[in-house]
């Protein structure tokens, strides 16, 4: 891992004025830190010199980064670069050490653009939004710039592409200049989360997870609270979830704390992808260890798996692998967890119990629930889908609008109704429905109306949060083979929830 005596990671501030920049600096804990100051965001960059100079003394004169990128490389800059080259000059006479130069301003003006700004060290950046060309060649050639660090951010199409951004590293890391790579969008947070562990002598982060200023960029408190991303090393063993929503799921936050409350030295990462094969190639070339399934890749899993439990393969879903001796091996936690939090509550065999929904969710819960001698019954606004599901496990099919009738001893929603940002919505009418167990599957927001109903009726009550660290707390065990701290990462996610910087 490449040593560095200065901040690992700048924190992006942009705004229309230094005053808020200011502000966005005061919400950043943690040390060292440093600042990439976005001067192209100002509206009125008079007087720069002097107002900057009074911001950074306050600031007490932390590492910081002038960047004023110009539109023609994504920046938001309309001048020349003439005009462009004063404001950071402005900037290194106000105290920032560092200057950022985008590839197309030398190459407009001349590498003797960049002597004129010393002693500030310079970095030379090329950007692409669109696309990952040969970054080889392209380092090569601002390498022979009078640069000390080399900085190419591109386009993430595919998550494989992070490990060229990977193999580039590899390539320069004993180089000089100093090569900082990341890849952007969605699909590039795996190298930006393990850039420092690559060997990039620094990364770029967000203040807060709506003000990052590139795509696929991450809260600074995320990326160390979360992801502990100084703190890897080259025993840090890969994890994570694939979907084609990773980057927003609340897996991470949980995995990673329960890795930091049992010294697991792994790391959780969100894998966002179109095409299931696409991760395949990343985690294998990789070395993952296990990582969690979403949507839409549960079937489509199987079929890549050496070994799958029983009720996983009798669901046709995964949602969990793990590689064992070399073999990679499926199971189905979400209807583990269904049995888990519901035996708290009543004894399965022989209960009577309505399954709302005939998606993946109701899949798993209906067959583990006929699994433990449950009589289960199955509506669903699709009813084609809902006999389907049925004929599986010798369910009853209730029509969608008669199924609040029923006398059951508990229901389950395993439908999205009720989901942010409908959480008003209610899938049946509770008045209606005898029961004395009522399971919610949403768990974003925590509290659904459902669920309040359902307790403002005294009827018992499971939240889609209970649900997702009992699925979650296998995943786990699965891998570590050591009990899941559950309480641990329930506080995860509720922190996670309360402040969706954390998602």
């Amino acid at each position: 891992m490449t040593k560095s005596t200065g901040p690992r990671i700048f924190v992006t501030l942009a705004a229309p004025n230094l005053s808020v920049m200011e502000a966005q600096a005061s919400y950043v804990s943690g040390s060292p830190i440093g600042y990439e100051l976005r001067l192209d965001f100002l509206q009125d960059p008079t007087d720069l010199d002097s107002k900057l100079r009074q911001m950074l003394m306050r600031l007490h004169f932390p590492q910081t980064i002038a960047t004023c990128r110009r539109s023609k490389a994504g920046g938001l800059f309309r001048g020349s670069v003439k005009e462009q080259a004063a404001i950071l000059g402005g900037a290194v006479r106000a105290g920032c050490q560092w200057v950022d130069v985008e590839m197309e301003s030398v190459v407009a003006a001349g590498p003797s653009l960049l002597q004129q700004f010393r002693p500030a060290k310079v970095i030379v950046s090329y950007h692409n939004y669109t696309q990952m060309p040969d970054l080889r060649a392209i380092y090569r050639r601002l390498a022979r710039l009078p640069a000390r660090v080399v900085k190419i951010a591109s386009q993430a199409r595919l998550l494989t592409d992070n490990l060229r951004i990977h193999r580039l590293l590899r390539s320069f890391r004993s180089r000089s200049p100093k090569l900082v790579a990341l890849a952007l969008g969605s699909s590039g947070i795996p190298s930006r989360l393990l850039a420092l562990q690559w060997g990039c002598p620094f990364t770029y982060a967000s203040v807060g997870n709506h003000l990052g200023v590139a795509p696929g960029q991450l809260p600074s408190d995320i990326m160390r609270s979360v992801y502990h991303v100084d703190h890897l090393d080259h025993r840090t063993q890969y994890y994570g979830i694939v979907g084609s929503r990773a980057s927003t799921s609340l897996s991470p936050a949980m995995q990673n704390a329960a890795f930091q409350a049992k010294h697991v030295n792994g790391v959780y990462l969100p894998c966002e992808t179109t095409r299931l094969a696409d991760f395949l190639s990343f985690a294998r070339k990789l070395g993952f260890l296990g990582f969690s399934v979403t949507m839409p890749y549960k079937r489509a899993i199987l079929r890549e798996l050496d070994w799958v439990e029983p009720l996983a393969a009798r669901i046709g879903a995964c949602n969990t692998v793990a590689v064992q001796h070399g073999k990679w091996m499926g199971w189905n936690t979400d209807a583990a967890a269904v049995v888990e939090v519901l035996t708290k509550r009543l004894r399965l065999a022989g209960s009577r119990i309505l399954v709302l929904g005939a998606g993946g969710a109701a899949r798993a819960a209906a067959y583990a629930l006929r699994a433990e001698g449950a009589l289960v019954f199955i509506a669903a606004r699709r009813e084609a889908a809902a006999r389907r599901l049925a004929r599986g496990i010798s369910a009853q099919v209730v029509p969608w609008g008669s199924a609040d009738g029923l006398e059951v001893d508990a229901v389950i929603n395993a439908t999205p109704v009720g989901m942010a940002p409908h959480a008003d919505a209610m899938p049946i009418d509770l008045a209606r429905l005898r029961t004395r167990v009522v399971f919610e599957m949403v768990y974003y927001p925590p509290q659904t109306r459902f669920l309040a109903e359902a307790r403002s009726r005294g009827m018992t009550t499971i939240s889609g949060l209970e649900m997702l660290v009992a699925q979650g707390g296998r995943q786990f065990e699965i891998w570590t083979g050591q009990a899941a701290p559950r309480a641990l990462m329930e506080q995860a996610i509720r922190q996670a929830l309360n402040h969706p910087a954390s998602l």
